[in-house]
């Protein structure tokens, strides 16, 4: 069926285009997203969660279930993408959702509000350093955190480098920094025997799992990776054991 086309439709159709033209991710274009079962509103500069992702959070929904857990932490939450997923998967959980950026936090909970969801999330704006602490302990925490090393910086498509949040996305000369802050805050913020699943750059675990055992003060050991659907070591699992 031919659609006759009013001059304003033209022109929307017009201005949406020149967008993608200039590389605007889709996502911020129509600024909405499907992640699992769930629509998510994108807004610039928020990280845009990855296909890839959606892997993690059965990963962790597997945990769940194991060790029948209800709270769970997730750390550098962006749009809220993997704690609404669980949520969303669980009926039982509640999760404490942590990101340093305010407008991250902020998506989080429009998200949040959008899904009916609002009831079993906390969000909290707080970086995450050397004066981190919360009061609470848990069983799982989960992150997709920013990893990307400054050698692959050169390599990310125009869409991520001119519109993605580069603090989201950058992890330092080894894609490492932030990681390893996340795994100091951990072996205090994990209770024994608790579980932390990172999502990764190809490169972290063997790194990740050396690393560890240099600072085996922190009480954490590296359990396994998990590859991705490219066959790529995407995820790991680490034990709190002291």
């Amino acid at each position: 069926m031919d659609l006759l086309l009013k001059p304003e439709q033209i022109k929307q159709i017009d201005h949406l285009c020149k967008k993608r033209l200039d590389r605007m991710p889709v996502q911020y274009i129509i600024q909405e997203w499907d992640f699992r079962d769930l629509t998510l509103k994108m807004s610039r500069p928020v990280f845009i969660p990855r296909p890839e992702t959606e892997m993690l959070v059965d990963i962790v929904l597997n945990e769940i279930d194991r060790k029948g857990a209800d709270t769970v932490l997730e750390l550098c939450c962006g749009s809220g993408a993997i704690s609404l997923a669980l949520l969303k998967a669980r009926s039982q959980l509640c999760i404490t959702a942590i990101d340093k950026s305010e407008k991250a936090c902020q998506l989080t909970r429009e998200n949040a509000h959008i899904n009916n969801l609002s009831d079993r999330i906390k969000i909290i704006q707080k970086e995450i350093n050397e004066d981190f602490n919360l009061r609470e302990k848990f069983d799982i925490i989960v992150s997709n955190p920013p990893y990307v090393s400054s050698k692959d910086t050169i390599q990310l498509q125009p869409e991520i480098l001119l519109y993605e949040d580069p603090e989201a996305l950058y992890g330092g000369d080894d894609g490492l920094t932030v990681i390893k802050s996340i795994l100091k805050v951990c072996s205090c913020l994990l209770n024994y025997h608790g579980r932390l699943f990172l999502e990764v750059d190809p490169s972290h675990p063997t790194l990740i799992k050396l690393w560890l055992q240099k600072n085996d003060s922190l009480g954490l050991k590296f359990i396994r990776f998990y590859k991705d659907f490219c066959d790529k070591e995407r995820f790991v699992e680490i034990i709190k054991e002291k």
